[in-house]
């Protein structure tokens, strides 16, 4: 797929209704934009590893299985700072954006305080989620200039904002060491383009204007499974204190889904040099109905635990994006895949000294994008590292998480794309849901 730029940067247009793009990347023209990071930031910050990952207090909203794993209720809200530095042969063009990356609440649906009060031996955990993230973002303004034996001089200007938001439902069932799970969800959103050809050496030249908005919505879903091998489980047995050597593997994924579009589609053409310049309209259509297919999912990876003291692992996931469909622009895509490898070291998790409590974390991916840029694939490296900042709110312990990833997109392709993003992921945990209150 040929990406018709050849110079970055801003136009007048006076006749565009479009705001400026809120994200800025070229590569967002694709698909239905470029796809959101799905995990909270305390996976971010050891490079993704969603298969594998799950965790008492924090919540893994993307494999379902990790669940019942959780021993409280856990409030979760993500924000975002990204720079990014765009370059084109000598052209560079710099931005910063930010937003909301997610709000999450997760909970056990029993509560651990019952059980060892109680002293119930409970065979099995259950788990619930509510999320709220987005799921795509388009954001870009690019400038075209050429010219033509026929008509001299032209620039063409795309410009586009908006994306997708997915909510989901998630539940969690674990039996001895096995975990399955499913998330259900509703994705949504609208995507705004606005794309103009003006002409320059014919004064008397009929410029083109065409605004069209895409409303999004479908039904998504996906399943997953984890399984712990205990690795050290004749030494716990005469030291229940001992730290719990632990392998987890983890597969998550979903078949394609299919969504709904209605589409607002204005084309008109305008002669600018008069002072009251007559407009044309040659298209005009409202609600336009339309279908598309998502593409299938499926990830692995392992991860190995050493009590809380520290963990690596590894995850990789492949979509099938050969299968996307969209009727409001169709475009041929290709499968992609992204591989990750992480983890944390927290010197000693229930020191007195704060410093030694603190989750040090750090991680590295590497993907492919599921589309080419004239015959070159696009490809994206990244470092992550971030610290788990443990802290009371009400005395209940709850987290802060706080991140960094700096990477480069389509390197040596004719569009590079380096970037600095900063998350913060605030974790509010609390064991009173569900709790059955006695009194003497």
């Amino acid at each position: 797929m040929i990406l018709p730029l050849i110079s970055i940067g801003q136009t007048t247009n006076p006749f565009a209704n479009l705001e400026d793009p809120a994200e800025n990347s070229p590569y967002s023209r694709f698909g239905l934009g470029d796809l959101a990071d799905q995990n909270h930031t305390a996976l971010s910050n050891i490079g993704g590893l969603t298969a594998a990952f799950h965790d008492k207090y924090n919540v893994n909203i993307q494999n379902p299985a990790s669940l019942p794993h959780l021993l409280a209720t856990s409030f979760e809200v993500g924000l975002n700072a990204k720079y990014n530095r765009l370059t084109e042969s000598s052209v560079n063009f710099n931005s910063w954006t930010g937003n909301l990356s997610y709000f999450s609440l997760a909970f056990p649906l029993s509560n651990p305080i019952n059980d060892l009060l109680d002293r119930v031996d409970r065979k099995y955990q259950l788990g619930m989620s509510f999320s709220l993230q987005p799921y795509t973002t388009v954001g870009y303004n690019i400038l075209s200039a050429g010219t033509d034996d026929n008509v001299g001089n032209f620039e063409r200007n795309y410009v586009g904002n908006g994306g997708t938001f997915s909510t989901l439902w998630g539940t969690g069932l674990k039996v001895k060491d096995l975990s399955v799970g499913v998330n259900l969800g509703y994705l949504f959103g609208t995507i705004g383009t606005n794309r103009t050809v003006r002409f320059f050496n014919f004064p008397s030249a009929y410029n083109n204007y065409e605004e069209i908005n895409s409303h999004i919505s479908g039904f998504i879903y996906n399943l997953g499974a984890q399984y712990d091998f205990v690795l050290n489980k004749e030494e716990l047995k005469e030291n229940p204190s001992a730290n719990k050597k632990q392998l987890t593997v983890g597969v998550y994924g979903n078949s394609p889904t299919t969504f709904n579009t209605t589409t607002d589609e204005l084309f008109f053409v305008v002669r600018e040099i008069l002072s009251n310049p007559p407009i044309d309209t040659i298209t005009f259509i409202q609600d336009e109905e339309g279908q598309g297919k998502l593409p299938g999912k499926l990830g692995i990876g392992f991860m190995y635990n050493h009590g809380e003291i520290w963990g690596l692992g590894v995850n990789y996931e492949t979509q099938n994006w050969s299968v996307f469909e969209n009727d409001q622009n169709p475009i041929a895509l290709q499968n992609s895949f992204k591989a990750s490898i992480g983890g944390y070291y927290s010197p000693n998790p229930t020191a007195f000294n704060y410093f030694k409590r603190i989750q040090y974390k750090a991680g590295f991916f590497y993907s492919k994008d599921p589309f080419t840029v004239q015959g070159e694939e696009v490809n994206t490296y990244g470092l992550t590292a971030g610290v788990g900042l443990p802290f009371v709110n009400g005395r209940k312990v709850s987290n802060a998480n706080i991140g960094a990833t700096i990477g480069t997109r389509g390197l040596d392709t004719i569009i590079e794309e380096r970037f600095l993003k900063l998350s913060f992921g605030f974790t509010f945990n609390s064991t009173d849901w569900f709790l059955k209150r006695k009194y003497n």
